[in-house]
């Protein structure tokens, strides 16, 4: 009788790291990545000159990344802002103005919930504006002059943290990736970070007074 409980007690005790096994396992499969993917192009990714933010473990905030891009410009190193999407490890390597002339109509500026071309629009409509800016070719007066001039600006709130870029970026690549593949064609998504039209102007100088 001792021997049948004992042999019980095994079985239970195997079933339950059987299970927990398979808990296990199925948490490791969720959590593995199966591709990695790069914006604008892995051409310019390096792990040997290449530094890596990870949004989701980043203490700094949308004006600490930005002013760190400032620090890679003019040297053979880049910038990468790292993050999962689902099963996708994603790596974005963004610019920052440097003093170069941009024509505005080439710029697709985001902010955190609204995209600022025309009279504004939701990020919902992401897909549809990408679709205008990078085949518009000319056409449009507020869109780009071509696929290859086309960039995406990125300006939101300065404080935001590293998991809110994420979101951002979530939204901007998954757009960008469906637009690509039913288009089939070589486009790349160049990201700009910048922060400063957000400053207010500085007050108007004291006004002498009239006697």
């Amino acid at each position: 009788m001792y021997l049948i409980l004992k042999v019980k007690e095994l079985v239970t005790m195997f079933k339950k790291n059987i299970i927990l096994l398979i808990l296990v396992l199925v948490i490791s499969c969720e959590k593995k990545t199966t591709e990695t993917r790069y914006y604008p192009t892995e051409r310019l990714f390096s792990k040997q000159t290449s530094s890596i933010i990870e949004l989701d473990n980043t203490k700094l905030n949308f004006r600490q990344i930005t002013n760190k891009i400032g620090t890679y410009i003019n040297n053979d190193e880049n910038l990468v802002v790292e993050f999962n999407d689902d099963n996708i490890k994603k790596r974005v390597i963004p610019f920052r103005y440097s003093g170069g002339l941009i024509k505005g109509k080439n710029i697709l500026r985001i902010k955190s919930d609204s995209i600022i071309i025309d009279n504004k629009y939701p990020t919902a409509d992401l897909k549809k504006l990408f679709r205008r800016h990078y085949l518009n070719k000319g056409k449009i007066a507020n869109y780009s002059d071509s696929p290859k001039k086309a960039i995406v600006e990125i300006t939101i709130d300065t404080n935001k943290t590293g998991k809110e870029l994420k979101q951002v970026l979530t939204k901007l690549t998954r757009s960008f990736d469906e637009i690509k593949e039913e288009i089939d064609d070589t486009i790349e998504l160049k990201v700009f970070f910048d922060y400063f039209r957000q400053i207010p102007p500085p007050p108007l100088p004291p006004q002498p007074k009239t006697k």
